[in-house]
């Protein structure tokens, strides 16, 4: 029977104190850093949206909606003359028999020696834009198109080019010859 309790004994002495240096280990162990994910959840912010009141007080910012709808949306062949939104567009503005007229030229940078064709041409009036177009080689009167402010800042919207448009005045020389 000793030698049976003897082992025994020995393992339990032997098993206390691994215990108890494992608990001692424990409780005077120094604080691992503790590590947090952050989990960014990548929101994509969407530009405001563009309204009358802005356009109102941007006015390249309405020219560029106005010139948008046209190269995007209007039926008018010509219009696609200016569609290039690497090169920008010219913008002169005149006074014609008590009308304004909006003269667009495609490239910011475009030289009067340059201007021999006849552009394409919006007026507005009230909540309307008339688009004007003069037809090359034909005896046909101008192409025209009315839309209103309303129509393109809601087709904008529709084609989600809000962010689109909203560059383009960066890419846009206005002259005003009033």
């Amino acid at each position: 029977m000793k030698k049976i309790l003897i082992p025994i004994i020995t393992v339990l002495i032997i098993g206390t104190i691994i215990g108890l240096s494992t608990l001692h280990r424990t409780l005077h162990r120094t604080p691992r850093a503790t590590t947090t994910t952050v989990h960014k959840s990548r929101v994509i912010q969407q530009p405001q949206p563009i309204t009358e009141t802005t356009i109102a007080k941007q006015p390249a910012l309405k020219y560029s909606c106005i010139i948008y709808y046209a190269i995007k949306h209007l039926k008018i062949q010509r219009w696609q003359e200016v569609s290039d939104f690497s090169l920008g567009w010219q913008v002169e503005i005149y006074t014609d028999q008590g009308q304004t007229k909006y003269l667009v030229w495609s490239d910011k940078h475009i030289k009067a020696d340059a201007k021999q064709l006849q552009p394409n041409w919006f007026t507005l009036k009230n909540d309307q834009v008339t688009y004007d177009s003069f037809g090359v080689h034909t005896f046909k009167k101008d192409l025209t198109a009315t839309v209103s402010m309303r129509t393109i800042l809601a087709q904008i919207k529709r084609d989600h080019a809000t962010k689109t448009v909203r560059h383009m005045p960066t890419n846009l020389v206005i002259k005003d010859h009033r």
